[in-house]
């Protein structure tokens, strides 16, 4: 794939893909599928073998950070007055809070080194409660090498893994990727891509088609002074460009969502503000899945944007 910025009159306010000129990526249907619904299922994006050389690294990197070491520190902050360690340049790890069933936001930075009642681990409660894996997972091979190849001019403000780990991986509500990935005009698109099969049973992702022109960004993840996230309203809604909605057009109180059970080796494009999200893990599987954002570097990011460095931009790629 190549990127490229289209802000025409039809745009959609996010980095529009093109292929190869003698080999298109993407054809003309799956370009207008991805305009109309927000997102687009890419079978065999990677192969079964690039997949498991990921996913050995993932379980690789799990264990490390779950058996400390050199270059691991652990952190408590769930206490008021402790500061929370910056994600940028780092990757930094979290934890389930509870058992299976839980509701855990991924942005949530409490951990616990105590298993819960429903634990089916025996032997490192630590590894088997690592939820996510983030920002600088893409700094490792193989992660670099699928990250970094096609995407030059871009910026990358995200990347991570999220592991749903068989039948204690918690939900992840429903939520845009914009609202973390933030530039003025919108920008983002998420590339997800499924390292295992996923189903209903152990948390797949889902979806709410067309919401990315239904929905604008009404939110930014700031930094607060002690390195905390935290949500802040915009004054202004960012629609993405193509949105035709009337100004007095009410919010939408409850999207219909659709389930997207894929095969190892598939990639999910979507738009960032494509409202998505993805249930807990009540299988004897695990779902672990590897995504990160693009974002126009051109565009506008307010200064406090959580994972935005101080007086810097997102990321380069």
């Amino acid at each position: 794939f190549a990127a490229g910025i289209a802000y025409g009159p039809n745009g959609l306010g996010v980095l529009h893909l093109r292929g190869d000129c003698l080999n298109p990526a993407l054809t003309p249907a799956q370009c207008t599928a991805f305009k109309t619904d927000g997102y687009l299922v890419i079978p065999d994006a990677i192969t079964s073998d690039e997949a498991d050389k990921l996913l050995k690294e993932a379980h690789h990197l799990m264990k490390r950070v779950s058996e400390g070491g050199e270059g691991i520190i652990r952190h408590t902050v769930s206490a008021k007055g402790e500061d929370v360690p910056s994600p940028i340049g780092r990757i930094l790890a979290t934890f389930e809070p509870g058992a299976s069933g839980s509701t855990l936001s991924e942005l949530d930075h409490s951990c616990t080194n105590k298993p819960g009642p429903d634990d089916k681990s025996t032997s490192n409660p630590f590894e088997r409660r690592v939820s996510r894996l983030g920002c600088g997972v893409h700094k490792l091979r193989p992660f670099h090498l699928l990250t970094h190849s096609a995407f030059q001019p871009l910026n990358s403000p995200s990347p991570g893994l999220i592991a749903k780990l068989a039948g204690i991986g918690g939900e992840i509500v429903p939520h845009q990727d914009g609202c973390v990935s933030f530039t003025d005009p919108p920008s983002a698109l998420t590339f997800w891509y499924a390292l295992e099969d996923t189903t209903l049973d152990n948390g797949c992702l889902c979806v709410a088609a067309g919401s990315h022109l239904t929905e604008p960004i009404r939110q930014r993840l700031v930094k607060q002074e002690d390195g905390r996230p935290k949500f802040e309203d915009l004054t202004t809604p960012l629609w993405a460009r193509g949105a035709q909605v009337p100004a007095d057009t009410p919010p939408v109180k409850e999207y219909k969502y659709q389930a997207l059970e894929v095969k190892k080796g598939t990639l999910v494009l979507f738009h960032g503000n494509m409202m998505h999200k993805s249930g807990t893990n009540r299988s004897e599987k695990n779902r672990i899945s590897y995504n990160f954002n693009v974002v126009d570097g051109s565009a506008d990011c307010l200064d406090g944007t959580y994972l935005k460095p101080a007086n810097g931009e997102y990321e380069r790629l």
